[in-house]
């Protein structure tokens, strides 16, 4: 039998022994609860994942409300009760799961936010309740909202742990350092590792891959339809397969709404520029046993030019330093049950964007257009998914989930080349990914321990990627093909994690109120790749109430990105005294680059320390500080680079001295692409002096390592006022070596790549009818060692604030009615000078360092 038949026999064998595994305890049963006097949310999440109960509540309704402390013995609806006492809140009980929801219509206050029923979803496990064991960071829709964030991209940019390089809009046209982007997408780069080893979900599902790099484009998915993000910052890939190696993003979406939410948002830089319109909408119906939420997101922000910035005063006037874009994004969450043990649930999402730049080579002391000297760069991105799901409860405490997804992303651009007013070149690149996904997985009880039910979830799939690349170029009316390939791949997969609590609060000792083993496993066969097998290890432990310590150990995975393995292979023959030193001979030199077909995934082994801290004496404090460590290795690269100053050190693996003429005719009749001669004189085999092979290869060690800090504070201060305040800071140190023969090169603290120090910290005061919030991000200062002697590019400091106004009407067309106020970079903070060679250049650091300056926005937003 086959590995991949193996995989799914495996699987079904196991999971058909498990289900009949009766429960040693049932969720109605009476458990010990330890709690302190917190918030009232994190009170339900404690009792949900305490008792494995289904607890569902809008988010808008428990915030600002503390719960009583919970000492005793009590079944999932009893404590609950004792939660909610003193509130207007109820309780409605529906085929076994708790239903918490106002006892009256919805205060003025509060009916401009519904989040919609919400589950307890635990990202980071595939046990149903289970405490996840790595470093989790939540970012509510409010959260975003209170910081003026308008998108999911702001949102990811913002967070201390993610690096703003890879595919993001703010990135200059021309690109720096590695970096570039024409397709305005937004991804997720967790500690600088690239967006190809970040994994961004959406419900828990995968959707296409934007253009080449591998990323997910988040901000496709509007913030009006979600209810937060999670991030796990640790690898993952033991849950959720290839590319969680830094950490992974869940979406996690509204998925009722019972009403109607209208938003319309203007806003502008002070300085000029980027002009913006959003309009939004997000309702839907709910019966008896189903609803629907639909959301709708326009957008339309205009481009600033270089005449709008004092740092871009050397670029042409009209050139472009952040391009505009239009966007229209629909989001789509249905539920319906089918029966008292079966429920049909689907997820679906489209998003059309166009954004177009101007790019010129020329500097501000020849003012043209870049329609007579530049380039003018167009792109039009469509993406979509459809993610149905059925999930059955099944005898014992067991559930299972049938899920699956097919999505697309389809990225068309137009590279307009002028010269003297006259169009020289055009280059069509097109990438059309897609994804088709399908998994079956059980989770449930399998035996009891002293702490409760350990429990274990199961599960196999099949997963199926495609890329079609369509780039040509026409010249003087020809047409000539560039990159033009298909490169798919199928994976199937078998996955396990139990979780085994071995003391909870019903058998707590002196020094040990909690204590849980979690461990998981997951086997990955990439068709044509490699077989590849990843296991964590996590531990859960609380020496007291109030403290609880987590350690976690992992291995992790990417396989090779469909663009490295299928792009063509080139060669070109050029002149021997390029190289440092020259062959011998003088004679000329086979450089051989671009993609490989024989690449194998890239490995990782991962480790992180967290504690988090919550004193029983300052209700509504929590302290969480970790420490994480991450050993990459086979990390695709080119081997020679640059050609002409690393020869010497690379001959043993990558350059084959004085080859023979049968050699250079089989390296050339292997190219799947072009081979160019640039020496000036005939072709000759039998003159060659070397061939260097700079193909794309599994060579590069890269290492990170640093520390995370967070503090957050709710207090309720009565007569419906709160004071919240939020904290994060982070630390990266990563290092890279291309190969064992080079020295390892530092990747962060420099110019164009992730500084040191991240950080940003927010406070909110909330009374009946308003809101006031601050916030503020620091960026820190890099390295720039491009030039003798290096120097020091500052610190990027901005502050934020924003102020809602809700209307205190109970009726009449003012009722539910908001109006926010938001100044973001409130001081007009400016990027920091750098040094260049070319005038045309930016001269800032554009992958760190925001150009929109001051913004100031106006919201008004209706419920209905």
């Amino acid at each position: 039998m086959s590995v991949r038949g193996q995989i799914f026999t495996s699987a079904i064998a196991i999971s058909a022994a498990l289900v009949c595994t009766p429960a040693a305890a049932q969720s109605e049963q009476r458990r010990g609860y330890q709690l302190e006097a917190q918030d009232l949310g994190s009170a339900l999440r404690a009792v949900g994942r305490t008792s494995n109960s289904e607890i569902f509540f809008e988010t808008e309704i428990v915030d600002g409300k503390r719960a009583p402390a919970l000492k005793g013995q009590y079944t999932p609806r009893e404590a609950v009760e004792a939660l909610i006492q003193g509130t207007n809140l109820v309780i409605l009980e529906r085929r076994g799961a708790i239903i918490i929801r106002e006892r009256f219509p919805a205060s003025q206050a509060a009916v401009n936010d519904s989040s919609g029923q919400s589950e307890i979803i635990v990202t980071g496990s595939r046990i149903r309740g289970g405490p996840a064991t790595s470093p989790i960071t939540s970012i509510s829709r409010r959260d975003a909202e209170r910081a003026g964030q308008t998108d999911l991209g702001q949102v990811i940019r913002d967070l201390p742990q993610n690096f703003s390089g890879g595919q993001n809009p703010t990135i200059a046209p021309t690109g720096q350092g590695s970096f570039s982007n024409v397709s305005g997408s937004s991804t997720l780069n967790l500690r600088g590792l690239g967006p190809d080893a970040s994994l961004t979900l959406l419900n828990g599902h995968r959707v296409a891959f934007d253009a080449i790099s591998q990323g997910i484009d988040i901000s496709a998915i509007p913030l009006a339809a979600i209810e937060r993000v999670d991030v796990i910052t640790d690898g993952a890939s033991a849950l959720y397969g290839s590319d969680a190696v830094a950490g992974v993003a869940n979406i996690i979406l509204r998925r009722s709404f019972d009403r109607l939410f209208t938003s319309a948002r203007i806003g502008a830089a002070t300085e000029g520029g980027a002009f913006a319109q959003q309009y939004s909408a997000v309702g839907g119906p709910s019966w008896n046993g189903g609803s629907v939420m639909l959301a709708g997101d326009f957008s339309r922000t205009g481009e600033i030019k270089g005449r709008q910035r004092s740092y871009t005063s050397n670029l042409l006037p009209d050139s472009t330093v952040l391009p505009g874009q239009k966007q229209l994004s629909i989001v789509l969450a249905g539920r319906q049950e089918i029966s008292d043990r079966s429920v049909f649930e689907i997820d679906g999402h489209f998003t059309h964007r166009t954004t177009a730049r101007c790019i010129s080579p020329t500097s501000a002391a020849v003012s043209i257009s870049c329609y007579r000297q530049g380039s003018v760069v167009a792109s039009g991105v469509d993406s979509w998914s459809v993610s149905p799901a059925f999930r059955f409860s099944l005898p014992s405490g067991w559930n299972l989930n049938i899920l699956g997804t097919y999505s697309q992303s389809n990225n068309t651009i137009s590279n307009l080349t002028y010269a003297g007013g006259l169009e020289t070149m055009r280059v069509l690149p097109n990438y059309d990914n897609s994804l088709r996904s399908g998994e079956a997985g059980a989770e449930g009880p399998i035996f009891g321990l002293p702490g409760g039910d350990a429990r274990l979830a199961i599960g196999a799939g099949y997963r199926s990627n495609r890329l079609r690349v369509d780039s040509r170029r026409i010249v003087g009316g020809v047409e000539a093909p560039i990159d033009v390939f298909r490169e798919s791949r199928e994976v199937l997969f078998g996955y396990g994690e139990v979780s085994l609590p071995l003391i909870s609060e019903t058998n707590a000792v002196a020094f040990a109120s909690k204590l849980q083993v979690n461990g998981a496993i997951r086997i990955e066969d990439h068709r044509g790749i490699d077989r590849v097998t990843t296991p964590k290890l996590g531990l859960i432990y609380a020496p007291i109430n109030g403290l609880e310590l987590k350690a976690n150990w992992g291995r992790s995975f990417k396989v090779p990105t469909l663009f490295q393995t299928g792009q063509t292979t080139n060669a070109q023959l050029v002149p021997g005294f390029i190289f440092n030193p020259a062959p011998a001979n003088a004679n000329p030199v086979l450089l051989v680059f671009g993609g490989n077909g024989n690449l194998q995934p890239e490995r990782a082994t991962t480790l992180s320390l967290s504690s988090s801290i919550e004193p029983a004496g300052l209700p509504g404090l929590r302290i969480d500080l970790g420490y994480f460590r991450i050993r990459y290795k086979n990390r695709v690269a080119e081997p020679i680079s640059p050609v002409t100053s690393a020869l010497l050190q690379v001959f043993g693996d990558f350059v084959a001295l004085n080859p023979s003429a049968t050699d250079v005719l089989s390296s050339v009749d292997g190219l799947t692409g072009t081979f160019a001669n640039f020496t000036g004189a005939p072709f000759d085999p039998g003159a060659v002096a070397a061939i260097v092979n700079d193909q794309l290869q599994n060579i590069s060690l890269q290492s990170a390592e640093g520390f995370d800090g967070s503090v957050s504070f709710l207090h309720d201060l009565g007569d419906d006022r709160t004071l919240s305040f939020k904290g994060a800071l982070s630390y990266l140190d990563s290092s890279r070596r291309i190969t064992t023969a080079l020295p390892s090169m530092p990747q962060a603290g420099l110019i164009f790549q992730p500084p040191h120090w991240r950080g940003r910290m927010s406070a909110s005061w909330e009374e009946a009818n308003f809101v006031l919030s601050a916030s503020g991000s620091f960026v820190g200062g890099t390295k720039d060692n491009r030039f003798q002697p290096s120097a020091r590019v500052q610190s990027f400091v901005t502050f934020d604030t924003v102020a809602t106004f809700r209307s205190a009407r109970a009726s009449g067309p003012l009722s539910g009615t908001n109006l926010t106020i938001a100044i973001q970079n409130l001081f007009n903070e400016k990027p920091s000078l750098i040094r260049t060679v070319d005038p045309a250049a930016f001269r800032y650091d554009s992958i760190n360092h925001s150009p929109f300056g001051r913004v100031i926005s106006l919201t008004l937003s209706k419920a209905w």
